[in-house]
């Protein structure tokens, strides 16, 4: 390699870049605007802009609550980015903290089927592990309705429904109805299934 290095001249390693250069310009060049086509396609299909600012509700199963005090509402700003890809952030904790635990996080995802959004989350609150996948299908109205799971660091999987609404006004009050009229509750399946094991077990232990 060194004997290579000496024998080069200095037309030859000039020549060595330049068509490496001439090889990587037009790969990134064709990723690149890839990328811009892709981000174009995400925001056509959708029926609104959803870039900007947001306010969120998710039932959240966290910690000892009565159901009706399990929603927890956050401030949240939406990005676009190439490769129509979305990404999400939460910027203000809009519940009481002393009737909630913190809920701070970050999420991103593609647009499918022209106005579902299909993605990854993680928590950003300190000393917290918790993360998960979430569908988010956008409707009329600057509206969004979802669902969200993720186990809770070493904990086994949980999961809730997942709204946002363009005003705060309006997520509050909705949020509350479909508590109210759904009758919407976590249960436990993972619990479930441990306290259940299968039929050959069960008789081995008999």
């Amino acid at each position: 390699m060194h004997f290579l290095a000496i024998t080069l001249s200095s037309h030859d390693w000039l020549t060595l870049i330049v068509g490496a250069l001439l090889g990587i310009v037009p790969a990134f060049g064709v990723w690149f605007f890839t990328r811009l086509y892709e981000t174009w396609i995400a925001s056509n299909d959708l029926p609104y802009r959803i870039s900007g600012e947001w306010f969120s509700a998710e039932f959240d199963p966290k910690g000892e609550a009565a159901r009706h005090e399990r929603l927890t509402f956050t401030k949240v700003r939406v990005r676009r980015g190439l490769g129509g890809r979305f990404y999400f952030r939460v910027v203000t904790h809009l519940t009481d903290s002393s009737k909630r635990p913190a809920t701070a996080w970050k999420a991103s995802g593609k647009i499918f089927h022209g106005d579902t959004l299909v993605g990854t989350w993680h928590s950003t609150v300190k000393n917290t592990k918790r993360f998960g996948a979430a569908v988010l299908k956008f409707v009329d109205y600057g509206r969004a309705v979802g669902y969200w799971i993720g186990p809770a660091g070493k904990d086994y999987p949980v999961y809730g429904y997942w709204i946002m609404c363009r005003k705060e006004e309006d997520i509050r009050g909705l949020a509350r109805t479909v508590l109210e009229s759904s009758g919407f509750e976590f249960f436990d399946v993972a619990k479930h299934v441990l306290e259940h094991p299968p039929l050959d077990e069960t008789k081995a232990r008999q």
